[in-house]
């Protein structure tokens, strides 16, 4: 089982990642900043061309992203956690988002997704493999194609699992393109 979900997220990330026309940027930070199982979380993020016009909601983007989260001898964990670990995880999602633009610099991008998450070695178990994430991003663009920004989301089962502890991640973002 293990084994099929990393191909399943390997397959999933190369289809999405293919399409020259998508844009792709990054995030790094803390996930699970919350509780001691927290780690290093590395993302990199895939805004493709495909819009949805839905009604009441405006035009929303489709989106893909690819989590790898890591905490190497509980460098990330809180205070007191007695053992030394280490704790690996990935996440593959896809949803929407929608970006409003503030003003010619500013944009908030919420954002909704559903995903399969994996954890290995001492990883967080997050209670059940399909996971649902709320975000939301503040950008700052430094130029038509270049931005730097704040990302806060919060990743969880809706209680469909045995358990549902939740995670809530803080990462900056940023893309930076010279053209």
């Amino acid at each position: 089982m293990k084994f099929s979900l990393k191909i399943l997220y390997i397959l999933l990330f190369t289809i999405t990642a293919s399409n020259a026309t998508d844009q792709l940027y990054y995030k790094v930070g803390h996930f699970d900043y919350k509780h001691e199982t927290g780690g290093l979380a590395l993302s990199i993020k895939n805004v493709t061309d495909k819009n949805f016009n839905i009604p009441a909601l405006g035009q929303l983007s489709q989106i893909y992203e690819f989590y790898a989260l890591t905490d190497k001898n509980n460098f990330f964990s809180g205070e007191g956690e007695p053992a030394r670990r280490d704790e690996y995880a990935i996440y593959a999602s896809t949803g929407l988002q929608k970006s409003i633009n503030l003003n010619e610099n500013f944009s908030l991008v919420p954002s909704f997704s559903v995903g399969l998450y994996q954890e290995f070695d001492q990883g967080k178990d997050m209670g059940f493999p399909i996971q649902f994430k709320s975000e939301i991003e503040l950008n700052y663009y430094l130029s038509k194609y270049s931005f730097i920004g704040l990302t806060w989301n919060h990743i969880s089962n809706a209680d469909i699992g045995e358990t549902n502890p939740g995670s809530d991640s803080i990462l900056i973002n940023f893309k930076i393109a010279n053209y």
